[in-house]
């Protein structure tokens, strides 16, 4: 196969290397092909460090000669930080400026791995800025500052205390405000009586300096309990707003009225507030309460601010050198995740930004007691309104909203849950996520075997479906733009760092190599650039991704597919690589719709041969290609064709997935017709093709088959009811 026309090394031109490669056998031309790639990576290598180097010295930047003999000491390293973003300067800079605060044995000797995933996952975000309502990592405010190398002490890791300042509501030397009265009806009230339920999981309680309790075992039978009276004791009692009215204005406060109902919303509410009115004064009182606690020094202010990439990195290292004992590693698995593994698969730890004080409290809790709690108390609907589930349980509280605490506290559904999961593994060091499927929240995270030395990306609290629907939430920060990516994509990650980290990290390169050439240029090189990368790494969707966003045409687009399946495919294991090949063939067929359609019927017919022989999926694509060689009277046939296969198909009645899989491949046939009347029509033709085969059984449970319940909602037409037994 001739070598792209590019240029390869200097005094060796695109030519000469042609006419050497075409009078060599195959496969010492597949030898010279990878020399002169290993070539191409080191000359892009140095014109990158050179680059970068040249920025700084533009920038008055100083760095030890050291440091930069110590980066371009290790291939990996060098790759790692020259290589993987298209401007390697916040990663050079990030990583100098952790060794400043953490020292040069940490960074270069015991934790490299680690500092690499902060440089090249905090290149993507800021150093310092507010923690994220929901923590994962999430690029708020952007700057362009860079990070600071100026020579400083080093970092004194300081875990903050409770930032809480009480205020004396009854200070008789100044004026008490509304809030100070507020506050004073709550603390001087008797103290109440409270149920604790059956089989409830109670919340964590803490203390007045912010400790938590032992929570009590769930299962135990409802308990009566005292304590003071609190702001959503008020808000779920109509006598107790009663008795707050008269208080308040009898210390001049008759204005600040409340009308939240009788036990509308109480500490196990689990039902949504549908009167909009009654919900509006609820939050109103919430926020009502919600300000006094705050400003009298009983909640804090605000959250806590996220910790800088070296407070992060020095408190997960601290932990990972706590001096357990031997019965105390093993009993807790420790570490459950080494901090020493291939930086890719350290990212998503790298991405957390949860504040200090929040991590330490759950350290605390496994260091002390070996507690590790990945699930909290899933509440029903309420959660859906975050103002009313807020209301539900306000007290005084050492955390503000947002933080892991008050989720265990207030309980959630699944997104609270998915939280909970992923944020405990990453305060453990363990490297999780949130992660999205259809209609729910998960979560993943990675795993180490440690009599392997091998590694996994495995999901948690799965409920809509596997790995296939499943898209990480955690920046899959691999192609230079970052972003959430499906699972598929953190899998290849894991399986090629199992096979060759260093190929993985090459691969990286290689790709910000190619997106430097000219666009005319990407597309000719677009099928060798990915044989060439896949060859090493055939788990290198970055560069997968790159060839096909260069193409220029659906026919270069859909050959990729088979480059792929030429140079990668007899390394991958036919079932548990099943959902990576299928991942790329989606990715080919995306792209393919996203180019213009071929111009004329014996090109489409051409393109639908490939399609076929592919195993397109894409809905929308092969309806395209339907109405381009045979109009519209041809894609409804084809439709009704594929109908047909379904109702044949052993798959049909095997399991809800596949049901609900072609309900979705025909509603995005139908996103392809146009008109209303024109959509309702061509409904009812499906229609009439599923007559008497609406319900599908499996296992002794009937249900209607999805693609009719799409097909009946766009037909205007009640969907048939199941048969009675």
């Amino acid at each position: 196969m001739p070598v792209p026309c590019r240029r390869v090394l200097p005094g060796l031109c695109a030519a000469t290397v042609a006419a050497l490669l075409a009078a060599e056998p195959a496969a010492q031309a597949a030898t010279t092909r990878a020399r002169l790639a290993r070539a191409q990576l080191a000359e892009f290598l140095d014109a990158a460090r050179a680059r970068t180097l040249a920025a700084c010295r533009d920038r008055q930047i100083e760095l030890p000669a050291d440091f930069l003999a110590w980066i371009d000491a290790e291939p990996v390293r060098r790759t790692t930080v020259w290589g993987c973003r298209a401007e390697p300067l916040r990663v050079l800079l990030l990583l100098r400026a952790l060794e400043l605060d953490l020292g040069e044995a940490t960074v270069r000797r015991d934790y490299p791995q680690l500092a690499l995933a902060f440089a090249v996952q905090r290149s993507y975000q800021l150093p310092d800025h507010p923690a994220s309502p929901w923590n994962d990592g999430d690029n708020e405010g952007a700057t362009d500052a860079l990070p600071d190398v100026a020579p400083r002490p080093p970092l004194v890791l300081a875990i903050p205390g409770d930032p809480r300042l009480p205020v004396d509501t009854k200070d008789p030397t100044r004026p008490l405000d509304r809030d100070d009265h507020i506050v004073n009806f709550l603390e001087d009230h008797a103290p109440i009586e409270f149920e604790v339920a059956a089989d409830a999981v109670p919340p964590l309680e803490y203390d007045d300096q912010g400790h938590a309790r032992p929570r009590t075992v769930a299962g135990q039978a409802a308990t009566k309990r005292t304590r003071k009276l609190c702001a959503a004791d008020v808000i779920a009692s109509a006598a107790l707003q009663a008795e707050f009215h008269a208080y308040m204005a009898a210390h001049g406060h008759a204005d600040v009225r409340i009308d939240c109902g009788d036990r509308l919303v109480h500490w196990y509410s689990t039902a949504a507030i549908d009167d909009a009115a009654r919900r509006t004064a609820i939050a109103t009182a919430h926020e009502l309460f919600h300000t006094a606690y705050r400003n009298k020094g009983r909640m804090p202010a605000a959250r806590d601010r996220a910790p800088v990439p070296a407070e992060s990195m020095a408190w997960l290292i601290r932990n990972d050198r706590h001096p357990f004992t031997a019965a105390q590693r093993a009993e807790r698995a420790w570490p459950l995740f080494p901090l020493q593994a291939p930086w890719p698969l350290l990212m998503m730890l790298a991405g957390d930004d949860q504040p200090l004080r929040e991590r330490e409290d759950i350290w605390q809790r496994f260091r002390d007691r070996g507690e590790r709690q990945t699930y909290g108390e899933y509440i029903g609907d309420i959660a859906q309104q975050f103002d009313m589930q807020s209301a539900r349980r306000l007290a005084p509280f050492p955390f503000a909203y947002g933080s892991i605490q008050m989720m265990w506290k207030d309980g959630g559904v699944c997104g609270t849950m998915g939280n909970i999961g992923a944020r405990t593994w990453r305060i453990l060091g363990v490297p999780a996520s949130t992660a999205g499927q259809p209609g729910h929240c998960a979560l993943v995270r990675m795993e180490h075997d440690r009599a392997t030395g091998r590694y996994r990306c495995t999901g948690e609290q799965y409920a809509t479906g596997g790995d296939e629907v499943t898209t990480v939430h955690a920046g899959w920060n691999f192609d230079d733009r970052g972003g959430r990516r499906p699972m598929a994509f953190w899998l290849a990650v894991v399986w090629g760092c199992n096979r060759d980290f260093a190929a993985v990290v090459d691969a990286l390169a290689h790709c910000r190599r190619f997106a430097a050439l000219p666009p005319a240029q990407r597309a000719a090189d677009a099928a060798d650039f990915a044989a060439d990368v896949l060859a090493h790494d055939p788990f290198a969707l970055a560069a997968v991704e790159a060839a096909l966003a260069a193409t220029a045409d659906t026919a270069s687009a859909v050959a990729l597919f088979d480059v792929f399946d030429r140079t990668a495919g007899p390394r991958l294991d036919a079932g548990e690589h099943a959902l990576y090949r299928t991942t790329v063939r989606d990715l080919v067929h995306a792209r393919a719709l996203a180019l213009p359609e071929p111009s004329g019927r014996s090109a489409n017919e051409s393109l639908l041969a490939e399609l076929e022989r592919q195993g397109c999926t894409d809905a929308g694509l092969l309806a395209r290609t339907w109405r381009a060689i045979d109009g519209e009277g041809g894609f409804t046939a084809r439709c009704r064709a594929e109908v047909q296969r379904w109702l044949e198909s052993p798959s049909r009645n095997r399991s809800r997935r596949d049901g609900r899989a072609f309900g979705e491949r025909v509603k995005a046939w139908s996103r392809t017709v146009k008109g209303k009347a024109a959509r309702a029509a061509w409904a009812n033709e499906l229609l009439a093709d599923f007559a008497g085969k609406e319900v599908l059984e499996h296992k002794g449970k009937q249900w209607l088959d999805p693609a009719v319940e799409v097909l009946c909602g766009l037909a205007g037409r009640e969907p048939p009811p199941l048969p009675t037994r």
